[in-house]
């Protein structure tokens, strides 16, 4: 056996150890959607906005009903001498009556602040998705860079085993030894900063779940998310995003407040009945010692028109202020929608052009110096920077498909969506998000 022959064989072993198929069978435990399904179910800031708005959805209830009516007694302390007879006490019950439709009108304003709070919490949940989704990336990015970076070292094992070989016979310079393992070393601490990213990403991930001591010891599954060529993505975020619906909540819940307002020029009314306990005196049998029985009537009479129209002309400038949040908002979903699409493209241009470009011309080059190096026409270290070169393609490659995915997540959140996974597909089809499996 050549030396040529040697080295070749050293570094194809090198190189067959790290090949794509044999990452592949690596476990994938850990997945995107698994991730967002414990957000959804567990994460205690979106069940804390969940159940305020499930109590503000009892408050229709309460200012939609009838005031409790009011009793009261009166016990003259020294006799009240009437024709009739002593009066002892007198007692009374009365009912509030509000002008007819002013309770719909109170739990038409309640609702309404109960459908702010609830599709309050649906914002919340698509802030924590996308949160929950970059901090996911992140993981994916570290975990796989790690990866390569074994790898690199794997085929420098064999890269210095060809070199050794080499000087051995006087053929190769120590120098090249010598590069590698400085190679390796800035390899090694290359890991160690790797490590610290992967910490603080879990770290970020548990935050976002709310688990303190999260350990992830798989290895993460890497998303592949396609973004929607041929679909309106305009008028479905203007359809599906909550804070859309939260604004059009206000301007309800404010023309509720219109209407109260004006009411409140309107007389409450009040209904009820006394009973006096009237005791016998000296009189003919007929005319005295019976209690006294009689109906009552009131009415609250709104003479503050100054406080009254103060108080209609707050209600229309908020809802005229609802109004005016309800477009600045639609034009900031388009805004978003614009932006987030415009990143997630530039991102999957830049995925192709590592995959189909970079990445093969890469392997080719790498092959090339192989080739010159076993036949001797090429030296070890234009070899080792081929290498190099490849290797740090395929960082780059990484990177890439984690702001890809990162970017995608941006562009649900813009969209209204929860994942990168119910974007629109083809024929203008939606994904079921996780909160929908």
């Amino acid at each position: 056996m050549t030396l040529a022959s040697v080295a070749r064989i050293a570094l194809l072993a090198g190189l067959a150890a790290t090949a794509p198929h044999a990452r592949a069978q690596a476990p994938d435990t850990l997945r995107l959607d698994a991730v967002l399904g414990a957000l959804y179910a567990d994460n205690p800031t979106l069940q804390a906005a969940r159940l305020d708005a499930r109590a503000l959805a009892r408050r229709g209830d309460q200012v939609g009903a009838l005031p409790d009516p009011t009793a009261s007694v009166m016990v003259a302390p020294y006799p009240i001498l009437t024709a009739r007879g002593t009066q002892r006490s007198q007692w009374r019950v009365e009912q509030m009556l509000p002008w007819p439709g002013t309770l719909g009108l109170r739990r038409d304003a309640a609702d309404a602040a109960a459908e702010v709070a609830r599709i309050g919490a649906d914002v919340t949940a698509l802030d924590l998705a996308q949160r929950a989704t970059r901090a996911y990336a992140d993981l994916v990015r570290t975990q796989q860079a790690a990866e390569i970076v074994r790898s690199f070292q794997a085929r420098l094992d064999a890269f210095a085993e060809a070199a050794a070989v080499r000087y051995e016979v006087g053929r190769g310079p120590q120098g090249a030894i010598l590069q590698v393992q400085l190679e390796r070393q800035r390899l090694a601490e290359r890991l160690i900063d790797l490590a610290r990213q992967r910490d603080r990403a879990v770290q970020a991930l548990a935050r976002v779940l709310d688990r303190s001591g999260l350990t992830v010891s798989d290895r993460v599954v890497t998303p592949t998310p396609a973004l929607p060529t041929d679909f309106d993505l305009d008028a479905l975020a203007l359809s599906l995003r909550p804070e859309i619906a939260q604004a059009q909540a206000r301007i309800d819940q404010a023309e509720a407040d219109v209407a109260l307002a004006r009411a409140a020029y309107r007389p409450d009314l009040g209904v009820g009945v006394v009973y006096t306990d009237v005791a016998p005196a000296d009189a003919p049998p007929t005319a005295t010692g019976r209690d006294a029985l009689g109906l009552m009537a009131s009415v609250r009479i709104p003479l503050g028109r100054d406080r009254l129209r103060a108080g209609v002309d707050e209600a229309r400038l908020r809802q005229q202020a609802a109004q005016a949040r309800l477009q600045a908002t639609q034009t900031a979903v388009q805004a978003d929608v614009a932006d987030a699409l415009s990143d997630a493209r530039r991102a999957a241009e830049t995925v192709a052009l590592y995959e189909t470009t970079l990445l093969p011309q890469s392997l080719t080059t790498v092959e090339s110096a192989l080739a010159g190096y076993t036949t001797g026409t090429v030296d070890f270290l234009a070899f080792l920077d081929a290498e190099r070169a490849r290797f740090q393609i395929q960082l780059g490659l990484v990177d890439a498909r984690a702001r890809l995915l990162d970017a995608a997540a941006a562009l649900a959140r813009a969209v209204g969506l929860t994942t990168p996974d119910s974007l629109p597909r083809s024929g203008g089809a939606l994904a079921p998000s996780p909160q929908d499996r």
